[in-house]
């Protein structure tokens, strides 16, 4: 599966399909996982810095977060 754009991201892997069943685990991720002033995760800082924003964990929490609204009713 590829991301808008046609490039793989990684919110394409299969853990976006595990997290689309765990709708608490995909609200926590992306509540915690956002930009700081300098656009770096606030989340996944390591030792005062920390990932580009949007982390690889947010971006599978944003695809699961689609998923889920494709899934049937």
């Amino acid at each position: 599966m590829t991301g808008g754009g046609g490039g793989y991201t990684p919110g394409d892997g299969p853990m976006a399909g595990v997290l689309a069943g765990m709708p608490e685990v995909v609200t926590r991720l992306l509540d915690e996982h956002v930009p700081d002033r300098l656009g770096r995760c606030t989340a996944c800082r390591n030792a005062g810095s920390g990932m580009v924003w949007p982390c690889t964990l947010h971006q599978i929490a944003t695809r699961a977060q689609a998923l889920r609204a494709d899934y049937p009713r």
